[in-house]
C-alpha cells in the first residue's frame, strides 16, 4: 500500500509544479502587458491571451489541490457528527464515489471536446494556438483529479493514513527546504 501513497505524492508534485509554472507564466505576461501599456505602447495582445490561458490551467489544477486538502467549500454538518463511526465512513466513501463519478464525466466530456476541436482546426484569436490546447486543460486537470481521488478512496477503504499527502502546505514546504539545502 506504500505504492498508493508514492503514486499520489508524485501526482501531487507534478500538479504543484504545473500550477506554479502556469502562475509564473501568467504573472510574467501580465507584468509585460502593464509595462507595455504604460511605457512602450506597442501592440502586444498575445500577453493578455497567454495570461488568460495560464490562469485557466492554474485554476483547474488548483481545484484538485483544494479537493485533496479539504479547502474546497463543503457542508460537513452530518459528516462531523458521524466522524469516527461506521456510518460516517460509509458516508465518506459514498461521497468519494459520487465525486469520482462527476470527475470521470467531466474528464470524458473534456476528451470529446478536445477531439471535436482537433477536427475543426480552430485556433486562438491572437496567438493562433490550436483551441484544443486550451480545452486540454479540462482533460489534464480532471485526469489528475480522477487518479488522485481514486487513490484517496483506496486509502480510505484500506485505512492508509494519508495525512502527509493531503497536507499540501507541508509538501510545498518540503520543496522549499529541499531547494535551500541544495543552495547551501
Amino acid at each position: 500500500m506504500k505504492a498508493v501513497k508514492k503514486i499520489l505524492l508524485y501526482v501531487t508534485k507534478a500538479e504543484l509544479i504545473l500550477s506554479a509554472l502556469a502562475f509564473v507564466v501568467m504573472v510574467v505576461c501580465y507584468f509585460l502587458s502593464v509595462v507595455n501599456r504604460n511605457f512602450i505602447r506597442a501592440s502586444m495582445p498575445w500577453t493578455e491571451e497567454l495570461a488568460l490561458y495560464s490562469m485557466v490551467y492554474m485554476a483547474l489544477l488548483g481545484m484538485e489541490v483544494g479537493l485533496r486538502d479539504g479547502t474546497q467549500v463543503c457542508v460537513t454538518a452530518l459528516t462531523d457528527k458521524l466522524k469516527g463511526k461506521f456510518l460516517g465512513r460509509v458516508l465518506e466513501v459514498i461521497a468519494s464515489l459520487i465525486l469520482i463519478a462527476f470527475i470521470y464525466e467531466m474528464c470524458s466530456y473534456g476528451v470529446s471536446l478536445v477531439a471535436r476541436q482537433m477536427k475543426t482546426g480552430q485556433t486562438t484569436p491572437v496567438m493562433k494556438i490550436p483551441m484544443y490546447m486550451l480545452y486540454a486543460s479540462l482533460v489534464i486537470s480532471f485526469g489528475i483529479s480522477l487518479v488522485s481521488q481514486v487513490l484517496m478512496l483506496i486509502g480510505k477503504l484500506f485505512n492508509i493514513p494519508m495525512d502527509d499527502i493531503t497536507r499540501i502546505d507541508d509538501i510545498i514546504d518540503g520543496f522549499i527546504k529541499k531547494d535551500k539545502k541544495e543552495d547551501a
